[in-house]
């Protein structure tokens, strides 16, 4: 491609969640309320799935293609017409994917913490980071996302013994309760945000091993779907779900529930300086991959001549569109869950069909007979094993919990250390597919 990049598994997995988590937990738990009421938190087992089939299919693109992105992949197997008609298509998506994280995020700002600043400043500003980091590449991307969402992730964690004092597990109950349509319809909406993984298609020519891939996507969308779960749980524990389903940005006013010391105040603008520049860099893999979808339909090898002028293009977009912080919501949580199936499902087919009839065998697939590689098969179905129970659970307790009061409260129980457990076994199995990849290099380059 234009541009040779690498980046590890490690790297990949960080970037994977943080797309998904970092835009999730501020806009989505308002639009799961409505829908969930307490079970909000059971929203996060289909999108986490669905991650996974589109990881799985670009895997196979990587081993088909190797050193192509997902725009030259749609042209060399659709043709010139109908690839760049394709290409427009997923272009015009990624639009408004950028379009709603930036207007969202100058929204957040602007009635959170800087409201004596004009919307259109802060706008200006976003779209300036954004050219910056337009003139590099992913790599660059990839290694500050490195530093901060480790810490917000942390943070997450840490939040509910900060909060404890104001938790209640009381206003989590009756658990599963709703309704199973309720659930269903909840999990669909959380695949809204989820499509945002689709932005990896662009820099399938920066992965060298394909399965690592796999393994590493797998991993960020578990632990995303773990970290938005926890989320929800102190939302829903700390504020109930009609005060949740109230408020525009509930996790900004649940960070102000935080009370540390007397003399401590503010503690929400300390968290969200390390929330803002994970979420920045999520948008910065967005607008990146609308540079080089538009170097890739202009055949231009190098995708930063565009950089000036396109960012210009979007700062004038996002002030003209979305006026409102409810047309945001709205179409997270109503219109994203329509346009990532009508038009990402369709896509996965032609792509999956593509490289299947594409002859070609993975690179780095000689594995030999490493001890490392039984346990990473039985990492892979003990993963496999804790979304079943998962589902299973979800599917029983939903039916059982109206009938016989309590057992939501077990099944609840099985369906959290289940996906738990399963956050666990994908960190393991990634380790030891990487001791694998790396023992084998070793082993040729000795050879």
């Amino acid at each position: 491609m234009q541009v040779k990049q690498v980046i590890n598994h490690r790297q990949i997995a960080w970037l994977t969640s943080g797309v998904i988590m970092t835009g999730a937990v501020v806009s989505l738990p308002q639009q799961l309320a409505v829908v969930a009421k307490n079970d909000a938190w059971l929203s996060q087992l289909l999108p986490v799935m669905y991650t996974v089939l589109v990881a799985y299919v670009f895997e196979r693109l990587i081993r088909a293609y190797p050193g192509k992105n997902i725009f030259e992949i749609l042209i060399e197997t659709r043709g010139r017409v109908a690839g760049s008609l394709l290409n427009g298509i997923l272009l015009l998506f990624f639009l408004l994917i950028l379009l709603r994280d930036i207007k969202g995020v100058g929204h957040f700002l602007h009635l959170s913490l800087l409201s004596e600043t004009p919307l259109e400043i802060i706008l200006l500003v976003f779209v300036v980071v954004l050219q910056y980091f337009g003139r590099s590449s992913m790599e660059v991307a990839a290694r500050v996302n490195e530093m901060y969402f480790p810490m917000f992730f942390i943070l997450s964690f840490s939040m509910y013994f900060i909060l404890s004092n104001e938790y209640d597990l009381r206003r989590l109950e009756p658990i599963m309760d709703s309704k199973f349509v309720a659930l269903l319809l909840s999990n669909w909406m959380s695949g809204g945000l989820y499509g945002d993984i689709f932005v990896f298609g662009a820099f399938l020519h920066a992965i060298s091993q394909s399965r690592l891939f796999f393994s590493a996507v797998k991993h960020g969308a578990t632990m995303a779907g773990f970290g938005i779960m926890l989320i929800l749980i102190i939302q829903l524990g700390v504020m109930g779900y009609l005060i949740t389903s109230r408020l525009n940005y509930p996790v900004y006013v649940l960070v102000e529930q935080i009370h540390l010391t007397d003399f401590l105040d503010r503690v929400e603008v300390m968290l969200f300086s390390i929330w803002f520049p994970a979420f920045a860099i999520k948008v910065v893999i967005t607008y990146l991959t609308l540079l080089i979808g538009i170097g890739t339909l202009t055949r231009r090898e190098d995708y930063t001549y565009c950089n000036g002028p396109f960012g210009w293009f979007v700062l004038i977009l996002s002030i003209t569109t979305f006026q409102h912080i409810n047309d945001v919501n709205n179409f997270i949580g109503f219109v994203l869950p329509v346009l990532v199936p009508l038009i990402q499902w369709p896509m996965l087919l032609l792509l999956f069909l593509s490289a299947r009839q594409k002859a070609g065998k993975r690179a780095g697939s000689n594995q030999g007979s490493h001890p490392l590689l039984k346990k990473y098969r039985r990492y892979t179905r003990l993963w496999w094993i804790c979304f079943a129970i998962c589902t299973i659970s979800l599917l029983i307790g939903s039916f059982i919990e109206p009938f016989y009061g309590g057992w939501g409260r077990v099944f609840g129980a099985v369906y959290f250390f289940g996906f738990l457990a399963a956050f666990i076994f994908s960190y393991l199995e990634l380790q030891s597919l990487n001791h694998i990849m790396e023992r084998a290099k070793s082993i040729a380059r000795r050879a």
